[in-house]
């Protein structure tokens, strides 16, 4: 973060929530200012690195009774886990559904679930669910597993107006003509539910026309089922997506990597008999 923002940081990362306070007293804009690099809030750092703090919780409620932004943390929590963090500040009052516009798509922006889906933050998505989140699109209920909300998305076997657009927290991993693209949207949302861990989801989809080797737009690293399957280490997933015509010699757009090379870079070696020519 800029430098105007070293002491308030330094008090969180140590836990003082007393010279946090001592530091907005001297300066109360520090909560709402926003850094030109780093953490864009105070609230935000927090928000991310609550795992590693030693007094996350009291130093947020220090930050939001000085008047800090809660949304924009809210969605960044979500991403990172920190399912305190995510407690906290709904308790406080954040909206649930708060979007922000990624400069995808401006009528459906991207909220704290679809963060947490994303980044396989399972049980913080759980908790948000609980809580009233809303699901946006068809993507969204893929990743959560979830059958019967996926069905809403649907239209005699094709995905209707409402199931996208595509989100992603990259926007140019989504070119602006594949946004609203069904089939892009079908397989954007299968490598979701792939990525996520939820093959009753990913079976639907495929069943519905999803294509496996789709490399569909919304992902920063830019490749197949397959290639989450392997980051995942799911064997099962890995078996059951090679069973249904996967091709493990496809390469991701980041890496530059085959699925095995996935396998073997996240320490997978369980994976790698998978891959190996029968016979």
């Amino acid at each position: 973060m800029d430098e105007e923002f070293g002491p308030a940081a330094l008090a969180i990362v140590g836990g003082d929530a007393e010279g946090l306070r001592a530091q907005l007293a001297a300066d109360a804009e520090l909560a709402t200012r926003r850094s030109s690099v780093g953490h864009p809030t105070l609230l935000q750092l927090v928000a991310c690195e609550a795992g590693q703090l030693p007094n996350p919780i009291e130093t947020a409620r220090v930050l939001i009774d000085a008047g800090a932004v809660l949304e924009p943390p809210l969605v960044a929590a979500a991403g990172c886990g920190s399912s305190k963090v995510v407690d906290v500040l709904l308790d406080c009052g954040a909206d649930i559904d708060f979007g922000i516009d990624t400069g995808i798509a401006p009528e459906c922006p991207w909220t704290p679930l679809d963060e947490a889906i994303y980044w396989c933050q399972n049980d913080v998505a759980a908790r948000l669910l609980a809580r009233g989140a809303r699901v946006r699109a068809l993507s969204t209920a893929a990743g959560l597993g979830d059958v019967f909300a996926m069905d809403a998305f649907f239209e005699e076997n094709m995905p209707t107006a409402d199931a996208g657009p595509i989100g992603s927290p990259f926007s140019d991993t989504v070119p602006p003509e594949l946004a609203n693209d069904r089939q892009s949207i079908l397989d954007h949302a299968f490598v979701m539910a792939v990525n996520a861990g939820q093959p009753a989801t990913a079976v639907a989809l495929l069943a519905r026309g999803a294509e496996v080797n789709a490399k569909p737009p919304g992902y920063h690293w830019r490749g197949t089922a397959l290639h989450a399957a392997c980051w995942r280490g799911d064997r099962d997933l890995v078996r059951w997506l090679l069973d249904a015509g996967a091709d493990p010699t496809i390469r991701d757009g980041l890496a530059d990597s085959d699925a095995l090379g996935w396998a073997r870079h996240h320490g997978h070696d369980h994976l790698l008999d998978l891959f190996s020519s029968p016979g």
